[in-house]
């Protein structure tokens, strides 16, 4: 009599459990790193602007704060950006944090910071 193999429903249903855990955090993770991807795009085109080397903080934070609501990003303020005029250009960087709700008491806490800088008006 041969012994029978393969997968039994206890085995299927913790695949399952590990499935649906790793879907469900993914819906938790995925908007905040979406957010991230978008606030480098809009940096990304504030540094490619051939004015931003003779603009104002203010005039690049409003623009910054255009790009943020265009996009419709809600973990960036325009409190988040730092500028820094550097020779031939400006560099560019925000932080931010975003808490997402988990599993009852516990939140997953990310932190996020993106750059991008110009030299003579090339973003990089």
């Amino acid at each position: 009599m041969k012994r029978q193999t393969g997968a039994t429903l206890g085995g299927l249903m913790f695949f399952m459990l590990l499935l649906s855990l790793a879907v469900y955090s993914a819906f938790r993770v995925v908007p905040a790193y979406m957010d991230y991807w978008l606030v480098g795009r809009a940096l990304d085109k504030l540094v490619a602007l051939p004015s931003i080397q003779n603009s104002s903080d203010e005039n690049i934070r409003s623009e910054f704060d255009k790009q943020l609501r265009f996009d419709h990003v809600t973990l960036a303020k325009r409190s988040d950006l730092f500028i820094e005029h550097i020779p031939g250009g400006v560099r560019l960087s925000a932080n931010f944090s975003a808490k997402s709700p988990f599993l009852g008491p516990v939140n997953l806490c990310m932190d996020f910071q993106a750059e991008a800088s110009s030299s003579n008006g090339a973003g990089h």
